[in-house]
C-alpha cells in the first residue's frame, strides 16, 4: 500500500492510502481520457482547416455537379440491375434521360481549361480536345442506347456505358474511382 498526500475542502492535508490495484485502474482511465481529448482537439482542428479550404471554382463546381448527377443516375440503375432495389420503370427511365443530358453537356462544362484542387480532371482534356470529345460521345450514345424496358434490357446495356465512362476516366481524370464522374 502506498500513501499519498491529498487535500479536499473539509481537512487542509491527510494521508491517503491507495491499493496497488486502485493505482493499476488509475491509469489506463487517464490514457483512455487523455486519448478522447487529444482525438477530440484534433477532430476540431480539422473541421476548421476543412472550413478554412477555398471553395471550388464556379466552372469545377459545375463540372463536379453534373458529373455527381451521372453518378446519382448510374448507382441507381446499378442496383436495379443487381436486385438491390427492385426494377422501376420510370425510374430507369428517368435515370437514362438525366443520362443522356448530362452525357451531352459534358464538352461545354469541360470547355474551359480550369482546375482546382477539388478537380480530378487532368490537363490533357484540353490537349487532346478532339478525343475527349470523342469518349463524351460515346457515353452520350451509351445513355442513349440504355434498355431500360426491364430489368434484363437494363443488365444488357448498361455494361456499354458503365465502359464508356471508365475509359474516359482512365485516360483523362485523377485518381479513377469506380463511378466517381467528376
Amino acid at each position: 500500500m502506498t500513501l499519498h498526500l491529498t487535500k479536499d475542502s473539509t481537512h487542509p492535508a491527510r494521508v491517503v492510502a491507495v491499493s496497488p490495484n486502485t493505482r493499476q485502474l488509475l491509469i489506463p482511465f487517464f490514457a483512455v481520457l487523455s486519448s478522447l481529448l487529444l482525438m477530440a482537439a484534433l477532430l476540431l482542428l480539422a473541421g476548421k482547416v476543412e472550413a478554412e479550404s477555398p471553395a471550388p471554382n464556379k466552372y469545377v463546381a459545375e463540372r463536379i455537379a453534373l458529373m455527381s448527377s451521372q453518378k446519382k443516375a448510374l448507382q441507381d440503375l446499378t442496383a436495379m440491375t443487381r436486385d438491390y432495389i427492385a426494377f422501376d420503370r420510370s425510374g430507369a427511365r428517368a435515370a437514362r434521360r438525366s443520362l443522356i443530358r448530362s452525357t451531352r453537356r459534358i464538352p461545354r462544362h469541360f470547355r474551359r481549361d480550369v482546375t482546382d484542387l477539388s478537380s480530378h480532371a487532368r490537363g490533357g482534356i484540353w490537349t487532346n480536345w478532339a478525343d475527349f470529345k470523342r469518349h463524351a460521345d460515346d457515353a452520350e450514345k451509351a445513355a442513349r442506347a440504355l434498355n431500360t424496358r426491364s430489368a434484363s434490357g437494363l443488365r444488357r446495356s448498361l455494361p456499354r456505358l458503365i465502359s464508356a465512362c471508365h475509359n474516359c476516366h482512365q485516360i483523362y481524370r485523377n485518381t479513377p474511382r469506380e463511378f466517381t464522374t467528376h
